[in-house]
Order: C-alpha cells, then sequence, then structure tokens
C-alpha cells in the first residue's frame, strides 16, 4: 500500500512547525537588563528629586486668621485647642 500523494510533504511541514523559533541571543539578556536600568532610573528619581528641593514652610503670621490652613497650624504646633 502506496502513501497517499503529498503525505511526505506533510510530514515534513508538521515536523518544521514543531521546530522552535530561534531567537537572537542579545534579546535573551537585553530585555531583562533594560527592565532593570528602567527600575534603577526610577527609584533613583524617586529618591534624588525630593531631596533636592527646597523645603517650604508657612509663616504662621502670613496665614488668615479663620482659615483652614490657620486651624491646622495651630493644631500641628500644639497651640490653643
Amino acid at each position: 500500500m502506496e502513501p497517499r500523494p503529498g503525505f511526505e510533504a506533510a510530514v515534513w511541514t508538521r515536523i518544521h512547525a514543531t521546530e522552535p523559533i530561534l531567537v537572537p541571543r542579545w534579546r535573551g539578556w537585553a530585555t531583562p537588563l533594560a527592565m532593570a536600568a528602567g527600575m534603577m532610573f526610577g527609584i533613583g528619581l524617586g529618591l534624588i528629586v525630593p531631596a533636592s528641593g527646597k523645603s517650604v514652610r508657612t509663616n504662621p503670621d502670613s496665614v488668615q486668621n479663620g482659615s483652614l490652613t490657620s486651624a491646622y497650624l495651630m493644631l500641628a504646633s500644639g497651640g490653643d485647642h
């Protein structure tokens, strides 16, 4: 008994379909390296930017009496309750 026409070609097509796709070597380490570099950059910015900013303090004398800010400053400074 002879196999049907195209049998061998169909077998080879199925064999080639199951072979792994080769990926260039640099892709194996470039993606994790780029992700790690991005995370380090983000963490670095998160640590450096707040530390380099000026500290803004509100002068209690410049706040209007009766405002929410004055009430908060009074409460936070331990003033009259």
